[in-house]
């Protein structure tokens, strides 16, 4: 305890002594001046603060070594997206890795998103280019039709009194071109719509059931017409499945049944199509053989280019195109045969 006296100050120990006996007892008092307490405590105040005027500095120093070395990492990658044309893709994007999980994820992350945008420019540039052919098509195509039909109207206008006959004839040509116009417009819109397909719209499909509804369809509209389905028992239903587009393979099945029917009658007799479906190896090969006279072996390849007609066709010249697009669609090919 403190005790003074005279403005100076002692601090106090006082401990119970005993001599000899229980009769010889007292008290010891211990005094010491309070000035070397004071003496020591401004020493470790002045210590505490040299240490701290010292420390601070150094551990800034430290700290700012640690930090420079540990986002270094950081600063290279902002470097290397810092004025990144995502335009140019994920090719320009070049990282290495640093060992710092969360830089190399970051950095990841860049580059999937740019291969993101990638994808989504390159889906934009074919949207663009089947806009920009199915408008030069329609433009081509549609020429043609529309000024015939447009001259009969203006025939129908300007003679009032034409015969009957006559005038029937006029109206079934302007028919003819109305529906000629209609099938290529489908058509045109068929191929614009498979060249936008996306990846997730194929599944497993089954080929021979697509077939079977394709055949029906073809003996409705063709009473006349002899259509079989032939499929050989390594492809019936349910033994393997197409990875495709539904749409897409039966459009490719009705148009080559149209052709068969529309080409395929021998000497005045009516159409006698089949269509057979078989494997080959990991492959199912579709066969539609018809009676007709076929196409000329010169002229085969080129059957399957864009407007491409033979000599007596009145089609839209677009039917086989859709054809070798739904085949190429689904990593497959198509030729024409003898017949």
């Amino acid at each position: 305890r403190l005790v003074g006296r005279g403005g100076r100050q002692w601090r106090a120990l006082s401990r119970p002594v005993a001599a000899g006996g229980a009769a010889a007892a007292g008290t010891l008092w211990v005094f010491s001046p309070d000035t070397a307490a004071r003496t020591q405590l401004g020493l470790v105040r002045r210590r505490v603060v040299t240490v701290a005027l010292l420390a601070a500095p150094l551990g800034a120093a430290v700290g700012w070594g640690i930090a420079t070395g540990t986002t270094r990492p950081l600063r290279r990658l902002q470097r290397a997206t810092h004025g990144l044309d995502p335009r140019a893709g994920a090719g320009c994007f070049h990282h290495t890795p640093t060992g710092t999980s969360e830089v190399d994820d970051l950095a990841a992350t860049v580059r999937t998103v740019l291969a993101r945008y990638d994808e989504q420019a390159a889906h934009t540039a074919r949207a663009l280019d089947t806009a920009r052919s199915f408008s030069s098509a329609a433009s081509h195509e549609m020429r043609t039709p529309l000024m015939s039909m447009g001259t009969n109207l203006d025939i129908l206008r300007d003679h009032p009194g034409l015969p009957a006959g006559e005038r029937a004839d006029v109206l079934g040509e302007v028919g003819a071109e109305h529906a000629r116009l209609c099938t290529l417009l489908d058509e045109l819109r068929a191929l614009g719509r498979a060249d936008l397909v996306e990846a997730d719209a194929f599944r497993d499909t089954d080929l021979t059931q697509i077939a079977g509804a394709a055949v029906a369809e073809a003996r409705r509209r063709s009473p006349d017409a002899a259509v079989r389905l032939r499929v050989e028992p390594d492809a019936r239903p349910g033994a393997d499945a197409v990875h495709g587009w539904e749409p897409g393979l039966r459009l490719l099945l009705d148009n080559l049944l149209a052709n068969a029917l529309t080409h395929g009658r021998g000497a005045g007799n009516a159409p006698d199509v089949e269509v057979a479906v078989r494997r080959d190896g990991a492959d199912l090969v579709l066969t539609v053989d018809d009676r007709g006279p076929g196409i000329p072996a010169r002229a085969r390849r080129e059957a399957f280019a864009r407007f491409w007609r033979g000599p007596a066709s009145e089609g839209s010249g677009l039917g086989l195109t859709l054809v070798a697009q739904q085949a190429a669609l689904h990593h497959g090919s198509v030729e024409a045969g003898d017949r």
